[in-house]
This record gives C-alpha cells, sequence and structure tokens, in this order.
C-alpha cells in the first residue's frame, strides 16, 4: 500500500480495485488482501480510528449497514473500512468539520511516526556528510560497490519527498475538512505509489543487497571488482597497468596475482593489477597498478590529491617528491628509506609513483631495478585516452 494519510487517493484505489474485480477483505502486515469477484463499481470510505485498537459498537454498525454500508475491516491499525455498493446510498461523514475532528488521533499517531522516521534520515544524512568530510572521502566512496553511493543518495532524498508528502497531505486534509469543504474523489495516487515503490526498492538494496554482497569480500579486498584475467591469466588488452615486461628483463612471462576492473558513478573504469615475475640471480621485481578513469578533472585532481595524502600516511617511505613531465599534469615520486636487503640490489628498491593526466590517475608501487623517474613516456603512454 502506497501513504493513507492521502484518504481520498487511498479510497480511490480501493474502488479502481473493485471495478478490475478485486473485492478488498483485510489488510496482513503491509499487504492488502484481495478476493476475486465479479468487475463492480462501489464506494470505500475510510474513517479515522478516535483511539488505539477501537472497535465498532454494533449500534454504530447497525446503522451504517441501514444506510447501505458494509463494514470491512481496520486497515493499517489507522482507518475503519466501510464499503457501499449502492450508488444512492448517502454518504457516512456530512459535515466536514465534524469529520476533522475525528482525526486527532491518527494526526498525533502520524506525527510520532514521521519524527521517528526523519530521526532514521537524520542518522543517515549524518553517514553520508561525516563520509564526505572524513579523510580521504572520495578514495573511500571508489571502493564502494558500483552505485551504491548514488543509490544511497536518491533514496535518502525520495524518502524526504515521501515524508514530505505525507505531512503536507494530512495538513491539507485538515484545512480542507475544517474549512467545511468535503473530500474530492476520485483522487490520483499514482505518483504516489510509484514513489513507495522505489523508494522501498531502493532500500531494500541499501540496506539488505548490499551488504550481502559485501560479506563476500575479505577485509583487504576493497576494489569490489570483476576479473580481467584472461583464459591464458594474463590481463585483457584493455586493462590499464604497468607491464614489468616493458621495464624489466625478465626470465620468464610475469605472474598475475590478481587483475580487477570496476566502473562507478564516479569513474568509468577502474583498474588493479598484482603482478610480479623473475629476474636474474634469483631476484624479483614486482608491480601494483590501481589506475582510476574519473569522469572529470576536477575529479583526477582531488582524487590524485587523496592517493598522496594517504601514501603520506605510510611509515618507511620518503616523502613524494613532484618531478616536471612532459604530457603529465602531475607526477609524484617516492622510495623506501631503507630497501628490503636481498630481495633486490639497493639501487632499486621500493618506489612509488603517482601520475595524472586530465582525469587519469595512475599509481604505481613498484619493486625493480628500473628507476621509475625515467619511464615518464611509458605513463604517458598509458594514460592516453
Amino acid at each position: 500500500l502506497y501513504s493513507l494519510f492521502d484518504v481520498a487517493a487511498a479510497e480511490t484505489w480501493l474502488e479502481d480495485r473493485a471495478r478490475e474485480g478485486w473485492r478488498y477483505r483485510e489488510t496482513r502486515s503491509w499487504k492488502a488482501v484481495f478476493d476475486r469477484a465479479e468487475p463492480q463499481a462501489c464506494r470505500y470510505r475510510l474513517q479515522p480510528l478516535g483511539k488505539k485498537k477501537e472497535t465498532i459498537s454494533p449500534e454504530r454498525r447497525e446503522v451504517y449497514e441501514s444506510l447501505g454500508w458494509q463494514y470491512v475491516t481496520v486497515m493499517q491499525g489507522l482507518f475503519h473500512v466501510w464499503r457501499c455498493e449502492d450508488p444512492s446510498a448517502p454518504e457516512l461523514d456530512t459535515d466536514p468539520v465534524v469529520q476533522a475532528e475525528g482525526y486527532r488521533y491518527l494526526k498525533r499517531r502520524m506525527l510520532r511516526s514521521a519524527a521517528v522516521e526523519l530521526g532514521f534520515l537524520v542518522v543517515l544524512a549524518g553517514m553520508v556528510f561525516w563520509q564526505w568530510n572524513s579523510e580521504a572521502p572520495l578514495l573511500r566512496a571508489l571502493e564502494m560497490l558500483p552505485g551504491r553511493m548514488l543509490l544511497g543518495q536518491v533514496w535518502l532524498w525520495l524518502t524526504l519527498v515521501l515524508e514530505a508528502r505525507e505531512l503536507l497531505g494530512m495538513r491539507r486534509l485538515l484545512r480542507t475538512l475544517r474549512a467545511g469543504v468535503p473530500l474530492s474523489r476520485p483522487r490520483p495516487y499514482r505518483l504516489q505509489q510509484w514513489l513507495q515503490r522505489a523508494a522501498v526498492a531502493m532500500g531494500f538494496l541499501m540496506l539488505v543487497v548490499y551488504p550481502f554482497v559485501d560479506m563476500g569480500y575479505s577485509f583487504t579486498d576493497q576494489f569490489h571488482g570483476w576479473d580481467v584475467l584472461d583464459k591464458s591469466g594474463c590481463p585483457k588488452a584493455e586493462t590499464v597497468y604497468w607491464e614489468l615486461s616493458q621495464t624489466e628483463d625478465l626470465v620468464e612471462e610475469p605472474i598475475y596475482w590478481e587483475a580487477e576492473t570496476k566502473i562507478h558513478e564516479l569513474a568509468s573504469r577502474m583498474y588493479y593489477v598484482r603482478e610480479y615475475g623473475d629476474l636474474e640471480d634469483d631476484l624479483l621485481a614486482a608491480a601494483i597498478t590501481t589506475y582510476y578513469g574519473m569522469r572529470t578533472e576536477g575529479l583526477g585532481r582531488q582524487l590524485a590529491g587523496e592517493v598522496r595524502e594517504e601514501f603520506a600516511s605510510r611509515g618507511g617511505w620518503e616523502a613524494l617528491v613532484q618531478h616536471t613531465a612532459d604530457g603529465l599534469d602531475e607526477f609524484w615520486w617516492s622510495r623506501e628509506i631503507e630497501p628490503e636487503a636481498g630481495f633486490v640490489d639497493v639501487a632499486g628498491g621500493l618506489q612509488y609513483v603517482v601520475a595524472r593526466k586530465g582525469g587519469q590517475v595512475i599509481a604505481v608501487e613498484y619493486r625493480g631495478r628500473t628507476d621509475l623517474r625515467t619511464q615518464t613516456d611509458y605513463l604517458v603512454e598509458l594514460l592516453e585516452p
């Protein structure tokens, strides 16, 4: 069911179902239960409960039935539902001002419900605000599953719109009745219905589906991508990554621990590749590449800064130093302070590079003999659109 606080719309909805051959019987949890029947035009009227768990007295039922109205059930613990198949039968409520007085309990209940729901939304909004004001917010957003960030914000705003519509709908209803104006029927309801369905579907995705999918990833696997290795065990041709064979004389083809790709609402394509290869004298070369194809240059600029800031928090490295490189907007380089003895020669050691060209950003952690400061042309080639 969509929002019941728009009473005339709820009544119109039940009447439309009757014309389609569905007779309303009861409500179970948040579902409306109908019986199959002959299509028939009839009227439904919803009268608000005056207090919690209010029941209809036998005298009131008898009077209403004598007027042609049949009692159906209590809907959602909010309304008594009456049905009338006689088009000549009088309306149940003929004085709008008196009718408005019957909504006092319902108004208080709606305000309490709205306060709880708005409190929940404030918590969600606070989480979004905290994320975008925390350390490296863009990096944290890119680690999310595709669509989660955008869907969460759309869901938040859509839920706020629905809450506002409910509050304004109740205000409009009471103002109309207190002014002595009867409710106008039929009243459109399909927009409200589709908004509600969209909000429920988004909420299910955000609170159930995405957390369930997250459970399938380990603590260290934050990329949340899908495999991009071909049948031979090498990254596919379109993958953007630092190839060890381009800068090192490997004894044999490199081995890839991991190669993933991902799209995101903020990045048209991302790649994450980990590889190593054998050098002479039983030494190893290795590289970890993370590539971000951001959708705008501004996002690329912000991301490059966040990557550098996150790297600066790691211990055992020299500070990143910016170097001039033709064809690149940014080129930053660092190395280990004390290279690990016996793994590669001291002239190599671990190096770290951050490069940006427009909205494209690449970060490479490299262990090998080649000085990456001499390989800026290769970086330009990797970041060609």
